[in-house]
This record gives structure tokens, sequence and C-alpha cells, in this order.
């Protein structure tokens, strides 16, 4: 199957190198760059030129009648993309009938924007220049609701190395900021690298349970260890770690490769730092 080989009905069925990085146009421009890798295939085995590829889209396909202003930024977003092929990045072009399945940032999807597949959510899609906060944030609060559905009546977050204040400042997480003199003691042993990010006091649960929407719980087999401790034999104290270790490709490299492509970011790109932020506290007694 070729790269852009698929219907919108399998596209979520994608590997996630397939379907990781994506731009999102009409339908019809889609079906030409089908086409057109098709006629490229049967007459060229040793590489496709996706110039020629793309400049054949943009001069047969796109028309001026669909505004001048509308056509020249649909020309522009199909160049650059042809260019992020050349260059050899996977970039897959989606349909707008396709996109409708999916989730984006809200105002978008917008024409030469690229946009990368969330690792563990397959609808779900980000800015290039957002994905590492948003990745982080929405495995960071799977974590919290994890704790919180078990029955948790304090939770402490600590800061044990990579992103710290200035990044937990800018995420939205369910808990109260810590206070900045309460980190004092760990702010002056920086060696240390803890510090408290934030805190917080629940009644708790006495009925324990395990979110249904849980993504990244599986991949994680300390959580799954508390969760069994707090539900089968009354665990009272917890201790685990969101750690962010894994860049998933998505790096300074790819922003320096994008930018020569004519595609956009989205904004100003957050790069990747390794993380590992610690989660203590205690639940609520169970009763028998």
């Amino acid at each position: 199957m070729s790269h852009i080989e698929y219907s919108s009905s399998c596209f979520l069925e994608l590997p996630y190198s397939s379907r990781q990085l994506i731009v999102v146009t009409d339908d019809v421009i889609v079906e030409a760059a089908k086409q057109e890798e098709r006629k490229a295939v049967q007459v060229r085995q040793d590489g496709l030129d996706w110039k020629k590829i793309t400049e054949a889209i943009v001069f047969d396909v796109i028309p001026l009648p669909l505004g001048r202003t509308i056509a020249e930024v649909t020309r522009e977003a199909i160049k650059a993309w042809g260019r992020a092929r050349d260059n050899g990045l996977l970039v897959l072009p989606v349909g707008s009938t396709t996109a409708k399945l999916l989730s984006f940032p809200p105002g978008h999807p917008r024409d030469g924007v690229l946009y990368i597949g969330h690792p563990a959510l397959p609808n779900v899609y980000y800015t290039l220049a957002d994905f590492h906060r948003v990745t982080f944030e929405h495995k960071f609060c799977e974590a919290i609701n994890l704790l919180m559905s078990l029955g948790a009546t304090s939770i402490r977050v600590e800061h044990v190395n990579g992103w710290s204040r200035d990044f937990s400042s800018r995420i939205s997480v369910p808990l109260g900021e810590a206070e900045s003199n309460v980190s004092a003691e760990a702010s002056s042993s920086s060696n240390s690298g803890s510090r408290l990010l934030f805190e917080a006091r629940l009644s708790g649960t006495v009925t324990p349970s395990i979110p249904d929407d849980l993504v990244w719980y599986e991949h994680e087999p300390t959580w799954q260890s508390i969760a069994k401790g707090r539900i089968n034999y009354g665990l009272q104290d917890f201790s685990l770690s969101v750690s962010y270790e894994d860049d998933f490709g998505v790096n300074a490299g790819l922003k320096v490769a994008i930018s020569k492509t004519g595609l956009e970011v989205g904004g100003k790109f957050e790069d990747h730092e390794s993380t590992v932020w610690r989660l203590e506290g205690q639940f609520k007694g169970i009763v028998n």
C-alpha cells in the first residue's frame, strides 16, 4: 500500500508511524494526490518526485473559482507538503471528511499546519508546537484521576527531573498549585532535584475503582500495583511516578526540518525534556 493510499473508514487503523504526521486539506486534493502518486509509481521505480506530484495537483486540481486568496493558501500548503515528502518526512494528507473523525485544538484544523497524533489516542491530534506539553499533561492528569478514583485524601506532586515549576504553571490540572515557599528547602539544594509543584486534599472515597477511560495505565506496572494494593488489600499510602522520557520522534530536529518546508508548527515549539514527577499521598480508609 502506498503511503497515502487509505480510506476514511480505516484511517484510525493505520500504524501510528504512518499517521503520526498529518496535514488537513480538501477531499478533492487528497484524492488527486493519491491519483498522481499512482501515476508516478507506474513510471518511476527509483523514488518519487514529490515536487512534480504536487505541481500537478496545484495546477490541475485547485480551481481559481475557489477564490484567489483561498486557492493561493491551499496551493502553498500543498507545495509545503510536497517539500516535506521530498525531504523524507512521512506527512500524510488527510481530507476534510476524515478530519471530522479526529479531534483538534480549538480553531483547527487549518491549511498548512502540521499536526502530530497522540501516541495513545488514535483520534486526537495536536500542533507540533504544543505536542509535548499537552501529551505530558494528559498522562499526568490520568495519574491524578486514577488516584482520586482509588480514594486519595491527599496528593503531593514533586519534581524529580526535567520540566519543573515554570512548566507546571502552564498545564491544566485538577490540583492546587503549591506555594513557592513550601519548596524552599528543596530549592536550596538544587542537586536534590526535588521540588513541590502541586498539592491537594480530598474527602476520598471508601469504594475505590479504576476509571474506564485510561490509556497510559496498561503500560505502567507501578500504577497497576498501586491500584491492586488499594482495591484488594486496603493500601493506605502511595508513591508513584509519572515519567515522560520518549520524545516520539517529535524534537528540535523535526521542528527544523518542518520549518524548511513552509508548513506551520502552530506556535512556539516546546521541545521534549525527559521528565519525572513523583506523586505521593494517602488513601481514605476502607470500611469492611
